[in-house]
């Protein structure tokens, strides 16, 4: 009768001893690949106090591409102040507002903390919104984007067009390995600067 007793507790042990080194076996995998997953993620490369800092530096070429009278002079409307960048509602997404307008820039961070996306977000269908909407989104991607920069607001304004006469559909172009996109959201027009996947 003991060595009945005992097969039965050294069968569960082995069970057990098989489970754990089953389950052992899915964590290192689950964390190789989480990290895999995290080393794979595309940036723009910069943190967001370096983006505060190339987009108050493109701001006038932006304003003048527009036509602004004292492209220079009109910038200090527009110009982030990296210390009101804050995280967002989320952990990883940074939000702030410029402009008379209040127009939105936002972005979404890695782990390490550099952005993966910056977006600009037209929430009021204002005139004055909508030329503010796009003096962020053309000083936003001349901050990643160094060649052809004197297409870009066309692009931009060719993009906007069309993603307003077709919602529900992204609008995107590839200029210089980053993706420009933009298109209708539920809080409004949404502009977005990442890398081509």
């Amino acid at each position: 009768m003991p060595t009945l007793s005992r097969t039965p507790s050294c069968l569960l042990l082995c069970a057990a001893l098989a489970l754990f080194t089953l389950l052992a076996g899915c964590d290192r995998s689950v964390d190789r690949q989480l990290a895999e997953h995290a080393a794979a993620e595309t940036t723009l490369g910069v943190t967001p106090k370096e983006f505060a800092r190339r987009f108050n530096e493109k701001l006038p070429d932006a304003l003048a591409g527009m036509q602004v009278d004292e492209p220079a002079h009109m910038a200090n409307l527009y110009k982030l102040d990296p210390s009101r960048l804050h995280p967002g509602q989320y952990e990883y997404v940074l939000e702030t507002k410029v402009g008379p307008s209040q127009t939105s820039l936002l972005g979404t961070l890695n782990q390490k903390g550099e952005l993966r996306a910056v977006g600009v977000l037209l929430t009021d269908r204002s005139q004055a919104a909508r030329d503010e909407f796009l003096i962020c989104a053309d000083s936003a991607a001349r901050s990643f984007i160094e060649g052809s920069q004197e297409k870009l607001l066309p692009l931009i304004t060719r993009l906007t067009g069309i993603a307003l006469n077709n919602p529900g559909q992204r609008m995107t172009e590839v200029v210089s390995d980053q993706l420009l996109s933009v298109e209708v959201v539920s809080q409004g027009l949404l502009f977005q600067v990442q890398p081509k996947q």
